[in-house]
């Protein structure tokens, strides 16, 4: 009888595992503001918070005004998820300290070296499923904040890259006049994250 309540909750950990995440609006910071007031919030989070130190550039296919002002490196900001960890990166001007660019990333080894990610790839590619419903829940709590999406897959768009292997995508967008922000879940041949940008035009 034991061994068979053992087995119960085993599976139940494992079909669970890995959808535990439990976004809330407030968990995610839309504001343009001084950098200082990011840090602030990050600590309200978390009093004993993780900074790491990365040199990432960001591009002018994720941010149009890349090349129009001077960006620093960002803060980046590791918080421990039961999901994945999750990077929160924020990005500001050098002259004023100004808050331009924000990318939430759920992602293992996200700064790690290929051997890492080749290693993790091996834990999480049964996964899917779990990434799916975490992306899911991510979106319902900027739909809070955000209100519905103007464009999003309702299904996972499964497609073969140009290596020749199945990948697996979903996303939403949100835009006006003054910001744009996009959800993205990519899963399949050894990238296995979700990323939430956002930024002011």
């Amino acid at each position: 009888m034991q061994t068979a309540l053992k087995l119960i909750l085993t599976i139940i950990f494992v079909s669970t595992v890995g959808c535990n995440v439990k976004p809330r609006s407030s968990d995610f910071w839309m504001h343009q503001s001084k950098i200082g007031e990011v840090l602030k919030f990050e600590k309200s989070l978390n009093k004993n918070i993780q900074i790491l130190e990365q040199k990432v550039f960001l591009s002018s296919s994720v941010f149009p005004k890349v090349d129009e002002i001077d960006i620093d490196f960002p803060l980046i900001v590791k918080r421990e998820e039961g999901f994945a960890p999750l990077y929160a990166e924020y990005y500001f001007t050098s002259e004023d300290s100004m808050l331009q660019y924000i990318s939430y990333n759920w992602e293992h080894e996200r700064f790690g070296s290929y051997q890492a990610k080749h290693d993790r790839w091996k834990l999480e590619i049964n996964k899917l499923t779990q990434y799916d419903s975490a992306y899911e829940k991510i979106k319902e709590a900027l739909i809070t904040e955000l209100s519905l999406p103007q464009i999003e897959d309702k299904e996972l768009v499964k497609r073969i890259n140009q290596n020749e292997v199945e990948v697996y995508s979903k996303e939403a967008v949100w835009e006006d006049e003054q910001i744009k922000s996009k959800l993205i879940l990519f899963f399949g041949d050894q990238t296995f994250r979700i990323t939430l940008t956002y930024y002011w035009k």
